[in-house]
């Protein structure tokens, strides 16, 4: 879902545009030495000389232009995660997919029409690049919020690694088993900071006060569970879109996800309280779930009595399904006109590495961006091939209502997200089909851009394809990404072509790369893709 839009809303929109303004960021995106928990300093990608990134705060109606230039010894690229890119899809920052890269020592301008509201972020999309530190919140501002509260505050919480991305990466596909499965743990960080001295991760609270809290998990791998002790967590937004409220007591996010909740403050500055945010990993099957307990202060006063200064929880873990969240803005799910199963697996394939894939297939990206490809292929953009086999290719006709069924049959949880749209969750169950599991959407279906799917599960989701552009479907799990995991939606190839003027910079980098900027996934004309690789596939019995 990406064009759905509500009287109240459309009136929303067209106020804040006789409000808008320009937005500019100019960012030197670069390496920095940082030790955020005080126990490992290491190379870090931070912006203007300073890390973290900063915030990016916009208003509904504004125009947001990154002007990034990059002064890494690699590439890289901006995506601005949950922003449906409506008319930009250049714009989405997803390399090998919408774009070649910014290579070192050059330039590339995003330039968006702010046209959503809440919590998003903005990060690298380039290989496990933000696992680095090139990440940052992006919250976008209505002029009027639905919930009223005092103050709010960003909490990003993130599953920090002492080595750096491409390190991980070759570690999880090296040939060798002892290398692959050595374990390695991450460690806590809120807002970029984490370690053992509470104070530095102190969320600060005045009695009688309601705060928002935006909740964002940007880890590159773990799922992670937030509460604090003796408070009501009170929800109401997810990955952008308004809910209403639902009391439960802590929340669980996976890898994308983003949650506010309203918190109000005790009366009473007589004590502090506990914060917990807690990771359970997820990448490994050697330390698949292991518990990860983290906890910080909520702080009343600097002089009160801290309560239950343990990682051992009062609170109750029992976490709400976001299937049972009720969207503020009613609007009925699409029907299904392309049915689009998907099968995840993990497995050792021919090449003797581990990936993971949907349908046995595992994504790899092609020489020739996909939506290049879809600008420079005339009619031939509708079939499938020209994209390549690796990029796991659905074209979808415009307008065309899309159901996508995901069989976890792994066993890791896996957080899937659509860019270019927000998706109806639909129906959540378990493989062993067990009808006590099996959970049903209203008449007006929760919509988020990043769903969990846990081991041995399903979910059902739709969207309508109202969004032309080339749309990636991930793992969010980032090293799962590189292992694999994601494919590609081509939606409306025809209107793409009629829609779209690729900007000058776009080619210019792909140019400096050394990357084609015209036909097939190979660089070649329409279907001709001589000895194209098809594999890895799986081994047998594996």
């Amino acid at each position: 879902m990406s064009l759905y839009l509500s009287t109240p809303l459309i009136c929303m929109v067209l106020f804040s545009l006789a409000m808008a303004k320009r937005v500019v960021l100019d960012w030197n995106i670069e390496y920095m030495t940082a030790n955020p928990d005080g126990n490992n300093a290491r190379r870090v990608i931070g912006i203007n000389g300073h890390w973290p990134p900063p915030e990016v705060h916009v208003d509904l109606g504004d125009k947001l232009v990154i002007n990034a230039f990059n002064k890494l010894d690699v590439a890289t690229t901006l995506h601005t995660h949950g922003f449906f890119q409506n008319g930009t899809n250049y714009y989405d920052g997803a390399a090998g997919v919408t774009e070649c890269g910014i290579p070192p020592n050059s330039s590339f301008t995003y330039e968006m029409d702010v046209v959503q509201t809440g919590t998003y972020w903005i990060h690298s999309h380039y290989k496990s690049q933000y696992v680095d530190g090139l990440r940052t919140p992006l919250i976008s501002h209505p002029p009027k919020e639905f919930y009223q509260y005092d103050e709010e505050k960003i909490l990003m919480l993130e599953a920090w690694y002492y080595r750096d991305s491409e390190a991980i990466s070759e570690q999880l596909l090296s040939t060798s088993e002892r290398i692959r499965t050595a374990p390695f743990l991450p460690h806590m960080l809120v807002n970029s900071a984490g370690g053992s001295d509470l104070s530095k991760t102190k969320i600060q609270m005045t009695p009688g006060k309601t705060y928002r809290l935006r909740l964002l998990n940007v880890s590159g791998t773990g799922m992670i569970r937030f509460g604090i002790e003796d408070h009501k967590l009170r929800v109401i937004e997810a990955d952008g879109v308004d809910t209403e409220i639902k009391e439960v007591d802590s929340v669980k996010l996976s890898v994308g996800q983003r949650v506010s909740v309203l918190v109000t403050a005790k009366e009473s500055v007589d004590y502090n309280y506990i914060f917990h945010a807690d990771i359970f990993t997820d990448i490994q099957s050697g330390v698949a779930r292991a518990e990860l307990p983290f906890r910080g202060i909520v702080e009343y006063s600097s002089a009160a009595k801290l309560l239950n200064n343990t990682n051992n929880s009062t609170l109750s873990w029992d976490f709400f399904q976001d299937i049972d969240l009720v969207p503020i803005e009613k609007i009925p799910a699409p029907g299904v006109h392309k049915w689009v199963p998907l099968e995840v697996h993990t497995s050792i394939f021919d090449d003797r590495r581990e990936h993971l894939a949907f349908n046995n297939r595992t994504y790899e990206p092609p020489t020739v961006p996909s939506l290049v490809t879809a600008l420079t292929t005339g009619y031939q953009a509708y079939f499938p091939d020209v994209y390549g086999f690796k990029t796991y290719p659905v074209v979808l006709d415009p307008l065309e209502d899309v159901e996508v069924a995901i069989f976890n049959l792994d066993v890791n949880s896996h957080p899937f997200h659509l860019h270019g749209h927000n998706f109806f969750i639909m129906v959540r169950g378990t493989m062993d089909k067990n009808p006590k599991n099996r959970l049903a959407a209203a008449k007006y279906p929760m919509r988020r851009d990043s769903i969990t799917v846990p081991p041995q599960s399903y979910a059902i989701v739709r969207f309508r394809a109202d969004n032309p552009g080339v749309w990636m479907f991930h793992c969010h799990m980032q090293f799962h990404k590189e292992q694999g995991l994601a494919m590609t939606f081509i939606e409306a190839p025809f209107r793409i072509n009629a829609t779209t003027v690729l900007p000058s910079q776009l080619k210019q980098n792909c140019d400096i790369m050394g990357i084609p900027t015209q036909g097939n996934a190979m660089g070649r004309n329409g279907l001709d893709l001589p000895d194209e690789p098809r594999g890895p596939f799986p081994l047998s019995g594996l």
